[in-house]
């Protein structure tokens, strides 16, 4: 008799068990997260979306800023003063594949609109110098301007942990990732005694070249709304 219900029985608890997980995997599908974030693309806010169990898309707003950064160094014993601004704005959209359903393991990407994706440093002597017995003032010997901006269309690649769209109310996740920006367009020039500087412009281009990846690491929290 027991031989005959043991195996009826473990049917039965298996059934019960699929049917209960096909439950939950329903009750995630549909959702929606809004999401806080903050890294070295600055702040940010994003609204996700479950697609299934295995996708969650994200759209989402980021803005970091640095205004009138200044710093002294001291160059040949005489005082030289920068003075950096740097602005990053952009709207991205992006798409999160997550390969394992019991993990939130993820990977990421996307594609990113710059609506401002700049820096700009100004070198200048912070005090008058003085030539034997003649004393320039800071202002008559100029400075030096230095502009980069990159492209506004830039796509994103990354990978992390925590879903866009958390399976409980709230979840915490990371991403490491990079924005790939493409070279920038420089402007290197110089004013008054610094004037011939201008000529530098075409070969601090040509090192730039390089600088073509914006590495991005985001911490994020998420809350479920629905």
């Amino acid at each position: 008799m027991y031989n005959k219900l043991l195996p009826l029985l473990l049917i039965l608890i298996s059934s019960s068990l699929c049917f209960a997980q096909r439950v939950h995997e329903e009750e995630y599908e549909n959702k929606i997260a809004i999401g806080i974030s903050g890294g070295t693309n600055g702040g940010g806010i994003d609204v996700s979306r479950n697609i299934n169990k295995h996708f969650n898309g994200s759209l989402g707003l980021n803005y970091f800023k640095i205004n009138d950064f200044t710093r002294q160094v001291a160059v040949d014993g005489k005082q030289l003063k920068s003075t950096v601004n740097v602005e990053m704005v952009n709207i991205d959209l992006r798409l999160e594949y997550l390969p394992f359903v019991n993990s939130s393991f993820k990977v990421v990407a996307g594609l990113a609109y710059m609506t401002s994706n700049g820096v700009r440093v100004i070198g200048q002597y912070a005090s008058d110098v003085t030539l034997g017995e003649m004393t320039i003032e800071s202002e008559d010997i100029g400075e030096i301007r230095f502009d980069a901006e990159w492209k506004q269309i830039t796509p994103y690649f990354g990978i992390g942990l925590g879903r866009a769209v958390p399976k409980n109310r709230i979840g915490f996740g990371f991403d490491i990732g990079t924005y790939y920006i493409g070279k920038p367009n420089v402007q290197f020039t110089g004013t008054s005694m610094l004037s011939e500087m201008n000529s530098q412009e075409e070969q601090l281009a040509k090192n730039m070249e390089d600088y073509n990846w914006f590495p991005v690491f985001k911490l994020r929290l998420a809350v479920r709304i629905n």
